[in-house]
């Protein structure tokens, strides 16, 4: 006997390759664009996409806006989409953690990353970056700061928003044999004020903070890449400084429904190729400490599934079991 929830699936799914058959019949796009993304209003990502919706609505001729859907580390925004007819009027733009992270830190995602989802492209891409409350942290360096957390394990306190923020402190940890106390938030609109108050001691995230670094509110210790940032070229990495794994960045990409037409997914990774070569655009990856990354259709679903082992292999190594 079929279940509630099986009979429900099948049904919206009918509704949906309905209302993408009818979208098919016109010219893509021919109507509003909802970009959903899991960023607050305002945040270094929300920007980014923002500038990428309107350059689509110059280019389109249709109107386009942006879903803020942020908290439970990108499942919410994932579940909106997951959900919406596979027309091409409602995209997903999120960071990697809902595709490689997520699976590995979540029994029950309410969607699936491979089956609920057509990737359309990557859009951007970049290391994450340790900042510390210099009031709280006196060291100047990765060296000095894993000293520091040595003499007093479990005293310094990270904070983190997503499994993306929370992997390179683990990882540090596992790696240095040092002891830190982990402390979750919904976004980092709300760790960052924490960390600038000194609830919290330290926290990994994206260049966006990096203004507060510039006015000696907050200190870079180091970033998490093979090779230096071109925005913070002074700023070493943790490989530089004999960590090794911390080799963890992330990217944002964007994603419709299951079985979106091929057209139209190739219209609208048309669109998007060329919105992220707007010079717009050049503030908003220097917001972030990204750089362009976009790659052809053909590429994305197999880029996307090394991605997501690696992340679990890394994941399960530091010693993160899922909740």
């Amino acid at each position: 006997m079929l279940s509630f929830r099986s009979v429900f699936r099948a049904f919206t799914a009918t509704l949906g390759l309905a209302a993408a058959l009818a979208a098919a019949a016109q010219p893509y796009p021919s109507r509003l664009i909802t970009f959903v993304v899991p960023f607050a209003a305002g945040a270094a990502p929300d920007v980014f996409v923002r500038t990428i919706a309107r350059d689509i609505a110059r280019e389109a001729g249709v109107p386009t806006i942006v879903e803020n859907r942020p908290g439970a580390g990108a499942i919410l925004a994932a579940q909106t989409v997951a959900r919406a007819a596979p027309d091409g009027y409602t995209v997903l733009v999120t960071g990697n953690v809902a595709f490689t992270g997520n699976p590995h830190v979540y029994k029950k995602l309410g969607y699936d990353p491979v089956k609920d989802f057509t990737p359309v492209t990557t859009l951007a891409r970049g290391p994450m970056y340790l900042y510390v409350n210099p009031q709280k942290v006196p060291a100047t360096s990765i060296a000095e700061l894993l000293q520091l957390i040595r003499k007093e394990p479990n005293k310094y306190s990270f904070g983190y928003t997503s499994i993306t923020s929370r992997l390179p402190a683990e990882v540090l940890q596992q790696s240095s044999g040092v002891k830190m106390l982990g402390v979750p938030y919904r976004s980092g609109a709300s760790a960052t004020p924490d960390l600038l108050s000194g609830q919290i001691d330290m926290l990994f995230t994206d260049f966006s903070a990096w203004t507060f670094v510039n006015s000696g509110k907050l200190r870079a210790i180091g970033v998490t890449d093979l090779k230096r940032s071109p925005y913070a070229p002074t700023l070493a990495t943790f490989e530089e400084a004999g960590v090794k794994g911390m080799d963890i960045g992330f990217w944002l990409a964007a994603y419709l429904p299951a079985d979106a037409p091929a057209p139209v997914v190739a219209r609208l990774h048309q669109l998007l190729s060329k919105a992220s070569q707007a010079p717009e655009l050049k503030a908003s990856h220097q917001a972030l400490g990204t750089v362009e990354f976009v790659m052809p259709v053909s590429e994305f679903a197999r880029f996307q599934a090394r991605e997501h082992a690696a992340w679990g292999r890394i994941i399960h190594e530091a010693g993160i079991v899922p909740e």
